[in-house]
């Protein structure tokens, strides 16, 4: 991320420039993010299901 100083004013190309950079970036796709995104989802939906008790089957309850 650039910081620049309040007192220094863009050129209109510059700043052009600047913003069609953050544009592209946000639009970049990141495999490395979408991953870690996938695993905390599947982790998440894991800890949910793990949560729920089933009841264990038996001979007595299959009849």
């Amino acid at each position: 991320m650039i910081h620049l100083n309040s007192e220094i004013r863009l050129t209109d190309e510059l700043e052009r420039q600047l913003m069609q950079e953050a544009i592209e970036e946000q639009a970049r796709f990141k495999p490395g993010k979408a991953l870690k995104n996938l695993f905390v989802k599947l982790n998440g939906s894991s800890k949910q299901a793990a949560g729920v008790k089933v009841a264990p089957r038996n001979a007595e309850s299959a009849a």
